[in-house]
């Protein structure tokens, strides 16, 4: 696992997957720059692209070749979430409107397991141990303009998406 942790890097978003763009907002695309923060578009509006089967990602790439090794999609949903990966072959992130809190395999991208908080996550997990054994911490509390991205998502999929309560609490879990 450490080979696999250490020459796999993680992304929110990649090369040319920018959200969306419509006839009327194709001016707000985002070209991908290596290297550059990139979330598809120009500003703070995703939008759709016609036919698109999935709405925001997670994506492991090998450092050494350039390729990408795995891709999670989210359906219907962005990924805003900070990401950690541990030395054991885990990813944890969570940053989906579901307000849950993922776990995955690094080697192969697969879904171990999810938990629903109270609300979105946009911070970063981390991870310390006590006597021997290893947590994970989160920070569930959605922030900045939860109101407004709940709103969009509920103009792109109507009553789809129950609103996230906003309040944040800590989360902590053990790794057995």
């Amino acid at each position: 696992m450490e080979e696999c942790y250490r020459k796999v890097a993680l992304g929110g978003r990649g090369p040319g997957k920018p959200y969306a763009e419509s006839s009327a907002r194709s001016a707000h695309r985002k070209q991908y720059t290596p290297g550059r923060p990139f979330v598809g578009v120009q500003g703070s509006q995703p939008f759709t692209v016609s036919g698109a089967d999935h709405f925001g990602e997670v994506q492991a790439w090998n450092v050494d070749t350039g390729q990408r090794v795995w891709t999670h999609n989210y359906a219907k949903s962005p990924n805003w979430g900070s990401m950690l990966a541990t030395a054991g072959g885990l990813i944890f992130s969570g940053g989906t409107i579901d307000r849950k809190f993922h776990a995955f395999d690094a080697a192969t991208g697969k879904l171990l397991w999810e938990f629903p908080t109270n609300s979105g996550i946009l911070a970063p997990p981390t991870s310390f141990a006590v006597d021997g054994k290893q947590y994970i911490a989160v920070l569930s509390g959605w922030g900045g303009d939860s109101r407004g991205d709940q709103a969009t998502l509920n103009r792109l999929f109507p009553g789809e998406f129950p609103e996230v309560p906003e309040g944040g609490a800590v989360w902590v879990f053990t790794i057995e």
